[in-house]
């Protein structure tokens, strides 16, 4: 019987060796302890969208035709975007706010429009201007 406390000694002796425990002391001061996670009081703004200022009418637009339901042929002619006689517009979603180059409606996110035909040879002086599709059928 004292040959096996004299064993559990001796291993519990190597193991202490081999293995240590740190001291109680050191066990605290090196765990890591979680922060309290705190919930905002109020919703942050997700995006923020800059002030849209109405852009004066070109001097000459017109609508020549429509092709079809997705397609304009319209008449542009600026001075600062320069002149497009037969040029080809398509329809899609505004994805900023802006005004119809026509009336001068307010232009919304996520309303249908038309905008001029771009690709990665074709870059217009006007790519950057909208026509409500709602109002093509007033002026064509």
């Amino acid at each position: 019987m004292t040959c096996r406390n004299e064993d559990n000694i001796v291993r519990r002796a190597l193991i202490a060796l081999l293995a240590p425990k740190p001291f109680a002391s050191e066990a605290t001061a090196n765990t890591y302890t979680r922060k309290k996670k705190y919930r905002r009081s109020g919703r942050a703004a997700t995006r923020t969208f800059e002030p849209v200022v109405a852009e004066p009418v070109p001097a000459r637009i017109s609508i020549i035709e429509q092709p079809t339901s997705q397609t304009l042929s319209v008449c542009w002619s600026d001075p600062q975007s320069g002149y497009y006689a037969d040029q080809v517009w398509r329809k899609g979603i505004a994805r900023r706010p802006s005004f119809c180059v026509l009336t001068g409606m307010r232009i919304d996110p996520g309303d249908s429009v038309f905008r001029p035909r771009t690709s990665e040879t074709y870059v217009p002086g006007n790519r950057d201007r909208m026509i409500l599709a709602s109002v093509v059928i007033q002026f064509s």
